[in-house]
């Protein structure tokens, strides 16, 4: 997978808006892109474990956990099953555990903060509905740009390996 910058993406695509948010990387990749695929994940990653359990076709699974600190919603057997399954990463809008093991897996995983405890499955949540950070809204299906400086979200896929023009 062809590293990329956020920087000369956003020099290249000034319109693009960026998540006002600051992740931590805590898998092997500090980078991540794909076409998003959503859901939400109230304290429960029933849904994120499912998911991942498919085929990903290179994609970024969107998991919106509220902001939540309260459980982890990714722990090292989900991640491990996601790389196999050929996802290119996970954004988290909230927790990770294990996070030693996942920072040997090959792939970007961004989220929040990382605490001990993991989530109950009592299947609560929701796949493919919009996410709303700050007023920009996340669809299943737009593309994301994911690197140690930030988070670009595009409504169409981006050329990447393009230098900009100006510095």
């Amino acid at each position: 997978m062809q590293k990329i910058s956020t920087p000369d993406l956003s020099d290249l695509n000034p319109n693009v808006p960026f998540l006002g948010l600051q992740f931590n990387s805590y898998g092997a990749r500090d980078f991540l892109y794909g076409p998003i695929k959503t859901v939400h994940a109230p304290n429960d990653n029933s849904f994120v474990k499912k998911i991942l359990a498919t085929e990903g076709q290179g994609g970024v699974l969107f998991v919106d956990g509220d902001k939540s600190f309260e459980v982890a919603l990714l722990g090292d057997m989900i991640a491990e099953n996601a790389y196999k399954n050929n996802w290119n990463g996970i954004i988290i809008l909230g927790c990770v555990r294990d996070v030693d093991v996942l920072k040997t897996i090959d792939m970007g995983i961004f989220a929040l903060g990382s605490v001990p405890k993991k989530s109950e499955k009592k299947d609560r949540g929701s796949v493919d509905d919009p996410i709303e950070i700050d007023g920009l809204i996340i669809n299943s299906n737009d593309w994301v740009y994911g690197d140690s400086t930030g988070v670009l979200v595009s409504k169409v896929e981006l050329a990447i390996g393009v230098e900009p023009t100006t510095a």
